[in-house]
């Protein structure tokens, strides 16, 4: 089974609403306990890896599960990753403007 319109709608407004908090995700992992306690080595690759598994987390945990009452098939799953790729290029960006 495929995505649902409203499934569709509802993925792409939880990965605007994480690319929203992007900056405040970064503000806080420059705060000197944060740096300290996670040793980051790339701040990018960190929040782009943080993000991408707060989408899915959120959208295949979180919605999902409550409002179908099940997990996702493999071509959902197939589905959220494709539409979370096609807007890689966004989340990148948004991680650019705030890291430089």
């Amino acid at each position: 089974m495929t995505l649902q319109q409203k499934d569709k709608k509802m993925l792409d407004s939880m990965i605007d609403e994480e690319i929203a908090k992007i900056p405040g995700l970064i503000r806080n992992l420059r705060l000197p306990e944060f740096q300290d306690f996670f040793g980051i080595k790339n701040e990018s690759e960190y929040v782009y890896g943080y993000t991408h598994g707060a989408i899915v987390g959120k959208f295949e945990t979180y919605y999902f599960v409550v409002h179908k009452g099940k997990k996702p098939s493999g071509i959902e799953v197939d589905e959220i990753a494709k539409t979370i790729i096609q807007r890689s290029l966004e989340i990148r960006e948004k991680i650019s403007k705030n890291t430089n």
